[in-house]
C-alpha cells in the first residue's frame, strides 16, 4: 500500500515538474522567424564623363558587397538585363523613376539602386540613389569623393556600399525627408553633366549648394560647371566660394587663378595660382595658366621655366609642349 502511494506522489511530482517546463517555456518570448532576404536591384553606374569602365566596375562592387549580405538577395545582372531590352527600357544615362519602378516590379525587387561617377580634375565623385519600388519615393542618395581620382575606386565603393547596409539593417534611420538632403539631387545633376547637358545639369548643383551652402566640395564643382557653359564671372565666384569654405583645396584656387586668367586679368591670377602650388606641386594646370600668365606679360624665359615644370609633371600635357613651339 505505501509502496503504491510513493509511487503514485513521484508520478505526480514528475508531472507537475514537467508541467512547470511547460508553462515556463510558454512565458519565454517566441524566436523570431528570420525574414525573407530583401531583394535588390543595382543598374549598372552612369559614367560616360569619367572613364567609361569605372561605371560597371563600381556598380559590380558594390553589387559584390551587398551580395555577400545574407539578409540581401541581388537580382542577378543578365536577369534585369533581360527583362530591359523585352521591355525596351532604358536603363543607362539618367533613368527616370517611373522606368526604375517598372524594372524593379518585373524583377522583383523591393528596392532598385542607381548610379553615376563623374570627374572634375583630379577629383573624382560617385553618387548612389535608392529607390522603394513599391511606393515609386527616392529614399536616400549618398555619396563618395576622391582626390586621389581612380586609384580609390575600391574604397569609394566599399564605404559606398557600407553606407547601403547600414541604412538596411536599420543601423541608420531612413531620413523621413530626403529632399532636404542636397545628396537626393546629385544623381540628376552629376548624370546630366556627364551627358554634357550642362544647362540642365546646373539648377541641380544650384539647389544643392543652396541646402550645403558652406560645402566647399560643390561650389569648387558649381565653378568647374559654370566654366564648361561659358560663365566665367559666375565660375569665379564659386570658385572664390570654395576657396571660403576650404582654404586647403588646391583645385579651389587653380579654378580661382583660372578664372581670372580666362577673364584676361593676369596679375590676379597669379596669386591664387601660386597657392595651388603651395598645396599641391604637381598641378600641372596651375604650372601651365602661370606660365601662360607670364608670357602674356611678356615674361618669356619665367613663362618656359613653368611650361617645362608643367611637362615634367605630366608628359602627356600637349598644352604645354603647344606654349613652348610658339
Amino acid at each position: 500500500m505505501n509502496t503504491c502511494m510513493n509511487k503514485n506522489r513521484r508520478t505526480n511530482c514528475l508531472l507537475l515538474i514537467l508541467l512547470g517546463g511547460l508553462l515556463l517555456l510558454s512565458a519565454l518570448p517566441a524566436r523570431p522567424c528570420r525574414a525573407a532576404p530583401l531583394s535588390v536591384a543595382v543598374a549598372p553606374f552612369f559614367s560616360q564623363g569619367a572613364s567609361y569602365h569605372l561605371g560597371s566596375a563600381l556598380s559590380e562592387m558594390v553589387t559584390t558587397s551587398l551580395a555577400g549580405n545574407r539578409d540581401i538577395t541581388v537580382v542577378e545582372r543578365s536577369r534585369l538585363d533581360e527583362v530591359a531590352r523585352q521591355q525596351r527600357l532604358a536603363l543607362s544615362g539618367v533613368v527616370e523613376t517611373s522606368t526604375v519602378v517598372k524594372a524593379g516590379r518585373l524583377v522583383g525587387a523591393k528596392y532598385f539602386i542607381l548610379g553615376a561617377v563623374s570627374r572634375f580634375g583630379a577629383l573624382l565623385m560617385v553618387t548612389a540613389r535608392l529607390v522603394d519600388v513599391e511606393s515609386g519615393r527616392v529614399l536616400a542618395g549618398f555619396q563618395q569623393t576622391s582626390k586621389q581620382g581612380e586609384d580609390e575606386i575600391p574604397l569609394l565603393s566599399r564605404n559606398l556600399a557600407s553606407e547601403l547596409h547600414a541604412l538596411f539593417s536599420g543601423e541608420t534611420p531612413a531620413p523621413g525627408e530626403p529632399e532636404k538632403d542636397y545628396k537626393y539631387y546629385l544623381y540628376e545633376a552629376l548624370g546630366y553633366y556627364n551627358l554634357g547637358e550642362y544647362r540642365k545639369s546646373l539648377p541641380f548643383w544650384e539647389k544643392m549648394t543652396k541646402l550645403s551652402p558652406k560645402n566647399g566640395l560643390l561650389s569648387f564643382i558649381v565653378a568647374g560647371i559654370y566654366f564648361s557653359a561659358n560663365r566665367k564671372s559666375d565660375a569665379l565666384l564659386a570658385a572664390q566660394q570654395a576657396v571660403t569654405w576650404d582654404p586647403n583645396f588646391a583645385e579651389a584656387h587653380l579654378l580661382v587663378g583660372k578664372a581670372y586668367f580666362l577673364l584676361g586679368d593676369y596679375h590676379k591670377a597669379t596669386p591664387p595660382l601660386d597657392r595651388a602650388l603651395e598645396l599641391n606641386p604637381l598641378l600641372t594646370e596651375a604650372l601651365f595658366l602661370k606660365g601662360s600668365a607670364y608670357k602674356n606679360r611678356k615674361r618669356v624665359e619665367e613663362a618656359a621655366d613653368y611650361f617645362l615644370e608643367a611637362i615634367e609633371t605630366d608628359e602627356k600635357y600637349t598644352p604645354a609642349y603647344l606654349a613652348l613651339g610658339h
